[in-house]
């Protein structure tokens, strides 16, 4: 055994102590904020508050936010931190991508920073920024929407969770008359370009399934947001093309064929699970048409 071994050893031990130190350390203060994000929520006084507790909830985990009401198809600014927006900033939905989808998805949407996908005043001129549009539903509305971007990594599950409370708490009905200022939004009108309605299959009856079973859904739908996403933003230009050309799954077969490999084997493991990585093709990458995904595509997990 050579002299130097114990001491290492010692090291080593030190270290792995120092790093599960750190790393909890890094838990607790994460799990805290998130707290009191909830705390705030849970007790808000007025709409103010509401959107004050979204915004400063958010700010803990993205350099650049704002939270904007919606109402008859038009955005409005209600507050801001880090965007130097005019404080009666407002835009159609319609006019940035990015927005309308997340809109019409009422689901999270990560988009690159360009004046299509987030309007002119949310654009960045820094190649390949991103960032997140999130939802903020009442029922089966969007009520507002929030909008998040940093230089650097944004956590994406905790801007998703803060959006999450925010609506539960908006949906309690002892608090109706507090928010009764966010009004709903129009019902939205069919595209004008006459493309299909987004394929969508039959999902399971939420209140039938466990816990467990639950957490799988959300974690399939997160997982197929993020691939699906992340294939855009890698190769917009491919992407806008192979839409264009009608061949996405041509262009991005090993994306795809790879996403959908992991996607069965993680999650079609249970008979109520939904192929949600197929829904979000059609729905973001194939702009609602499934014939743009290309006479190869193989259609749905089964």
């Amino acid at each position: 055994m050579h002299a130097l071994d114990s001491v290492w050893e010692d090291v080593r031990r030190e270290c792995d102590a120092a790093c599960s130190r750190s790393a909890q350390a890094a838990r607790s203060q994460i799990t805290h904020q998130l707290n009191q994000t909830f705390r705030r929520l849970h007790a808000y006084e007025g709409e103010a508050a509401w959107i004050a507790a979204i915004l400063d909830g958010v700010c803990q985990f993205s350099g650049q936010a704002a939270v904007f009401s919606l109402k008859d198809g038009v955005l409005r600014l209600r507050l801001q931190r880090n965007l130097e927006l005019p404080a009666d900033f407002s835009l159609p939905a319609s006019a940035a991508g990015a927005f309308a989808g997340a809109i019409e998805s009422k689901d999270p949407v990560i988009a690159l920073r360009t004046a299509a996908e987030v309007s002119e005043a949310l654009s960045s001129a820094e190649e390949g920024a991103r960032a997140h549009i999130i939802p903020v539903l009442n029922g089966s509305r969007v009520a507002a929407m929030v909008f998040a971007a940093s230089r650097d990594y944004s956590d994406v599950n905790a801007l998703e969770l803060i959006a999450g409370m925010a609506s539960a708490v908006l949906e309690r009905q002892a608090n109706r008359s507090l928010h009764a200022q966010i009004a709903p939004s129009k019902p939205t009108a069919a595209p004008a370009n006459g493309a299909a309605a987004p394929i969508r299959q039959p999902l399971p009856a939420w209140a039938d399934l466990s816990t467990q079973h639950r957490t799988m859904h959300i974690q399939a739908q997160r997982f197929s947001r993020v691939r699906v996403a992340e294939m855009q933003l890698a190769r917009p230009e491919v992407s806008r093309a192979a839409r264009e050309q009608g061949n996405l799954y041509l262009l991005f077969k090993n994306e795809i064929d790879t996403a959908r490999q992991s996607f069965a084997t993680q999650f079609m493991t249970i008979p109520s699970m939904v192929d949600y990585f197929h829904l979000e093709l059609v729905h973001s990458a194939a702009e609602g048409d499934e014939s743009k995904l290309g006479a190869d595509y193989p259609g749905q997990l089964v």
